[in-house]
C-alpha cells in the first residue's frame, strides 16, 4: 500500500545510514554507535507505531536523512560509496520480498535472536551482533547479489567488524524492505527525489 513521500523518505534514509555506518566500519574501523545501536534495533520493531519509531524517532535516522539530503549534490566520494551499498540493499530487499519463504526464514531467526537483544546492555553486544551477522550469512548472503564491501583490508579481517559490518547490512535490508512496503519503488525516485531530497533537509533539521 502506498504510503506517504515523508515515510518512504524515512525508510529510505534507514537504508542510506546503514550503507554509511558499513563505510565508516571498513575504511575506518568504527562508526557512529548510537546511529549503528538505532539501525540494529529496528530490526526488533516489527509493530512500530509509526515509521518513525521504527528507528527510534527522527533523532535516530538523522545520520541516513542528512546523507540522503547531501545526495542532491552528488556529495563527496564516501558518500557515493555509502550510496552504492545502499543501491545494493535496495536490490536485496527487492529479492526478499518477492521471497515469501525466504522472509518466514528471516523472521523466526530474527525471533530467536530477539531474547538475547533484550537481555543485552547494549545493542552492539557481541554477541549479539554475531547472531545477526549469521542470520544475514543464512537468509541474504545466499541470495543472488553479494555485497561487496571495500575498505582497509585491516579492518575487513576482524571478526567483530566483519560481524557488525553483516548486522548492520541486515538492518540495511530491512529499511530496504519497509520502503517497499510504503509504496517505495526505484523507479519513483527518478520522479519523486526532488521532493525526497527536501523533506529529507527538512526532517534533518
Amino acid at each position: 500500500m502506498k504510503r506517504s513521500l515523508t515515510e518512504q523518505t524515512v525508510a529510505f534514509a534507514g537504508v542510506i545510514q546503514a550503507g554509511e555506518l558499513v563505510r565508516q566500519i571498513a575504511t575506518g574501523g568504527q562508526c557512529s554507535q548510537a546511529f549503528a545501536r538505532n539501525s540494529i534495533d529496528s530490526l526488533f520493531t516489527p509493530d512500530a507505531e509509526s515509521t518513525e519509531a521504527v528507528f527510534g524517532g527522527l533523532s535516530g535516522i538523522r545520520l541516513g536523512l542528512t546523507m540522503t539530503r547531501e545526495m542532491a549534490t552528488r556529495g563527496s566520494a564516501d558518500s557515493q560509496q555509502a550510496m552504492a551499498y545502499a543501491s545494493g540493499l535496495l536490490r536485496l530487499a527487492m529479492m526478499l520480498r518477492k521471497d515469501k519463504t525466504r522472509q518466514q526464514a528471516m523472521a523466526r531467526s530474527l525471533s530467536l535472536v530477539e531474547p538475547a537483544w533484550k537481555g543485552a546492555e547494549d545493542s552492539l553486544d557481541p554477541s549479539v551482533v554475531a547472531q545477526l551477522a549469521d542470520v544475514y550469512r543464512s537468509e541474504i548472503s545466499t541470495l543472488p547479489l553479494r555485497i561487496q564491501v571495500h575498505g582497509d583490508p585491516a579492518h575487513l579481517k576482524q571478526d567483530e567488524k566483519v560481524s557488525l559490518i553483516r548486522a548492520i547490512l541486515l538492518a540495511g535490508v530491512r529499511a530496504g524492505f519497509l520502503w517497499f512496503q510504503l509504496g517505495g519503488r526505484p523507479w519513483r525516485l527518478l520522479f519523486q527525489r526532488g521532493r525526497m531530497f527536501r523533506i529529507a533537509a527538512e526532517l534533518a533539521g
